[in-house]
């Protein structure tokens, strides 16, 4: 008989994801090719970076940040920039990402990401938006 027990741990967390992702391995066509840039300070310590990977024809963008001392010097916009041209190099040809309505949204609609689908009230009085650029 099985039991039933509460398990709030990041541990079920990464176990429940890694099985799914397995699961998901079987259906799918495509590998996910990680992609990431950063920029660094003289110490070796990162002011700005993004990261995400190519997934059969998409690009799936999961983090771009930079550093309130490294912000208004374009950083961001090369970083992106420079992810969107690897991406096209390995056969992408939409990416996608989210972000929030305090975030990032006239950034990349200045790039030319477009609302697809928004969660209102999320998680209680924001939004989240869902972006997506042909490349």
């Amino acid at each position: 008989m099985y039991q039933f027990k509460a398990d709030n741990t990041d541990a079920l967390n990464s176990a429940l994801r890694t099985k799914i992702v397995e699961f998901n391995a079987q259906h799918f066509d495509a590998q996910r090719v990680p992609l990431g840039y950063k920029f660094v300070d003289e110490q070796s310590k990162v002011v700005a970076g993004i990261s995400g990977c190519v997934f059969g024809n998409w690009l799936m963008i999961s983090w771009l940040w930079c550093s309130d001392v490294a912000r208004g010097q374009g950083l961001a916009g090369k970083l992106l920039t420079a992810l969107e041209q690897s991406a096209v190099e390995l056969g992408a040809t939409t990416a996608q990402l989210d972000t929030l309505d305090f975030q990032a949204k006239p950034f990349y609609e200045k790039r030319g990401y477009v609302v697809k689908y928004q969660l209102n009230n999320y998680p209680r009085s924001g939004t989240r938006y869902f972006m997506e650029k042909s490349l």
